[in-house]
């Protein structure tokens, strides 16, 4: 098992470096001139081209990126903001916490709500409870996340004024925002959790619980659920992944200040570290949350355990023969 989890790290190793060349080279290659959204447009010329040349923007460009890489990963500093001279690391940290906990919440309703719909609509298969949630759950997949999003804000905001529109405050400007992240999530997870727990239903041993009696909630929520779970768990870390990738729309169409946020705001204003620093950081969490997903998998899963357990016992036996 501590292999596994080696080899899970190492392999972030590349993810990261591919991630960081990636949007070094995107920057690099979009139009526009950083001297220019610094100074402005009333500067004179030799005022631009001595901004470049302190930036180290004539350099070539593989200059610019060894310069980049070094800066992040040997001295762990994503640079300046062009706009603001403030530390993109210090404004990130500033606005993690709040992505994290548009995230985090969006989870916990997308798996409080999607799986106990899957698990009732397996149950009463081909009724009601069965059809029901799952047009809901096709509705929620295939309907854009920005489209709710602002379709929330019209109903609840505008039209009834229950909930403020965009904002930080109490725990209401939070429940538009949490919605409209979870509800892709709810659906995925419904649909996912109604598919694993029909075919766990029809095994052997959930038979035999009914034939000796067991009350049908113990049947379900004991035996058949836990074994359902593993298909799931790899959903819900995707879900919680592309909740974190998407946060950005969620944050902006509401006004939360926070990691995805600063980024769209940084595309606006050409802002290139920012944005850079923004994606790896996205990159990183993204990243260490499916690392996450393949652990737990591997903790769960007794396949998983036996194929490690059955390499180590064939290297005992080469070492000993």
């Amino acid at each position: 098992m501590g292999k596994y989890i080696a080899k899970r790290l190492l392999m972030l190793i590349p993810v990261i470096l591919g991630v960081t060349i990636l949007i070094f080279t995107l920057m690099y290659f979009v139009p526009g001139d950083p001297a220019t959204a610094i100074l402005g447009s009333s500067a004179e010329p030799w005022e631009y081209e001595a901004l470049r040349e302190k930036m180290g923007l004539n350099d070539p460009y593989i200059v610019q990126l060894l310069r980049y890489m070094k800066q992040v990963f040997i001295e762990f500093n994503l640079g300046n903001s062009y706009l603001t001279g403030v530390s993109i690391t210090t404004e990130i940290m500033g606005r993690l916490p709040r992505t994290l906990i548009l995230g985090i919440f969006s989870v916990l309703v997308s798996v409080g709500v999607g799986i106990p719909l899957g698990v009732n609509a397996a149950v009463h298969q081909g009724k009601t409870g069965d059809w029901l949630p799952m047009t809901i759950a096709l509705f929620g997949i295939s309907m854009p996340g920005f489209w709710l999003a602002l379709m929330l804000v019209l109903v609840f905001s505008i039209r009834l004024g229950w909930l403020p529109p965009y904002g930080m405050g109490g725990i209401q400007y939070w429940i538009l925002p949490v919605l409209s992240g979870s509800f892709h999530g709810i659906a995925n997870l419904a649909r996912q959790t109604r598919s694993s727990m029909l075919e766990v239903l029809s095994s052997d041993y959930v038979t035999m619980a009914r034939a000796k009696g067991m009350p049908e909630r113990t049947v379900i929520y004991r035996h058949a659920l836990p074994n359902a779970l593993i298909p799931i768990i790899t959903i819900l870390g995707t879900t919680l992944a592309r909740i974190f990738g998407t946060g950005m729309l969620t944050e902006t169409i509401f006004s939360i200040p926070g990691v995805g946020y600063y980024m769209v705001k940084s595309v606006n204003n050409r802002d290139y570290p920012a944005v850079q620093g923004s994606v790896l950081i996205i990159a990183v969490v993204f990243s260490v949350i499916m690392l996450l997903t393949d652990l737990v998998m591997a903790a769960v899963d007794p396949r998983i355990k036996a194929q490690f357990a059955s390499r180590g016992k064939s290297k005992k036996k080469k070492e000993a023969a």
